[in-house]
């Protein structure tokens, strides 16, 4: 089954956008010709099949690509045969607390329909809570009933009880992030041993580190943020960026230069240049080239599937970013820096 699920996966990432498509798409006018052009890709061709370029708009473009790479996604869950209580259905979960935190944010800025707008209905029916009722969610207490079966709730109430009408999304998506990682260990324990289990770990382990060095060097080169007060927003799982290492680093006036260099040294290496105005940029370049390596040489089907499913979501990602340039008249060549290849 790794074997068959490893081929499909590398069969799909074949099919992927090229340089030379992703050139010809910046170079266009506007969004109907952005679709236009998908509709001639081997990837994008029947996600864009019975859609009529000239009525629909950039929103609707965007959640189609979304939903292109989720619908994959459950094609190949179903591939493996899992159970939904398997590891291989780890993006529901990333997708669910995507959306607690969306609906929280929207709720703070008084944008009630906000959410609504935006919502993804194709997740209706997959995820563990009602996407409606969150949308109608007019505050903090709405979304804890909407949540009340699930797990969410109790990572939640203690944050958005006490949050005395100021709610430090930092914090919730740190509680969040714990929670899918507990579950996560629990679940790769159970489904995989030795190597495999311990690669897969990996991945929420390196996830920290670069979330944490992101957070460390945004609120210290930006803010001067105080230490005590970074350490709330930060991931409380560690790789190589541990618990001594932080705190020495901290403690230095130029943190934010010393963060920089252990972002190279330790990730970066000499492989990906580095802007310091712009580290996430380098961050996501290096996760690509990762994944990227990942699928080529994994022999572990899981593997492969997270491994296509970022490479996927980093595609359309970049698609958005170049329909949000059309639709705006960015230079061709400053979309082109946008992009992750």
């Amino acid at each position: 089954m790794a074997d068959a699920i490893i081929a499909k996966a590398k069969a799909i990432y074949g099919k992927r956008l090229t340089r030379e498509d992703y050139n010809n798409l910046i170079h266009k006018k506007d969004v109907s010709s952005v679709v236009s052009y998908l509709k001639t890709t081997p990837r994008y061709h029947s996600a864009f099949a019975n859609v009529n370029e000239a009525q629909v708009h950039r929103g609707q473009v965007e959640q189609l690509i979304s939903k292109d790479v989720f619908e994959l996604y459950l094609k190949l869950c179903r591939f493996v045969a899992a159970d939904r209580n398997s590891f291989c259905w780890y993006l529901i979960k990333e997708l669910e607390i995507k959306q607690i935190i969306n609906a929280l944010m929207y709720i703070k800025a008084g944008s009630y329909e906000g959410y609504l707008l935006e919502m993804p209905s194709y997740l209706m029916g997959y995820v563990s809570f009602d996407l409606m009722k969150l949308a109608a969610a007019k505050d903090y207490g709405d979304v804890l009933n909407v949540l009340s079966d699930t797990p969410y709730a109790k990572v939640l109430k203690p944050l958005l009880t006490n949050s005395q009408g100021v709610l430090v999304f930092d914090e919730c998506a740190v509680a969040l992030f714990a929670w899918y990682v507990h579950w996560a260990f629990k679940t790769i324990d159970r489904d995989f041993k030795g190597s495999e289990a311990k690669n897969l770990k990996e991945i929420f382990l390196r996830q920290s580190d670069l979330n944490n060095i992101t957070m460390c060097y945004r609120k210290k080169s930006l803010f001067n943020e105080d230490s005590s007060q970074i350490k709330k927003s930060l991931y409380s799982t560690y790789r190589r960026l541990t618990v001594e290492k932080l705190d020495e680093i901290l403690s230095q006036p130029d943190a934010d230069k010393q963060l920089l260099a252990f972002l190279k040294k330790t990730y970066l290496r000499e492989k990906i240049e580095c802007d310091p105005q712009n580290i996430e940029m380098a961050i996501r370049r290096y996760n690509y080239a990762y994944y990227k390596k990942q699928l080529a040489f994994t022999d572990n089907g899981t593997m492969a599937l997270y491994a296509l499913m970022f490479l996927c979501e980093t595609e359309c990602s970049n698609l958005k970013k170049i329909i949000e340039s059309v639709r705006y008249g960015r230079p061709p060549d400053e979309t082109e820096k946008l992009l992750v290849l």
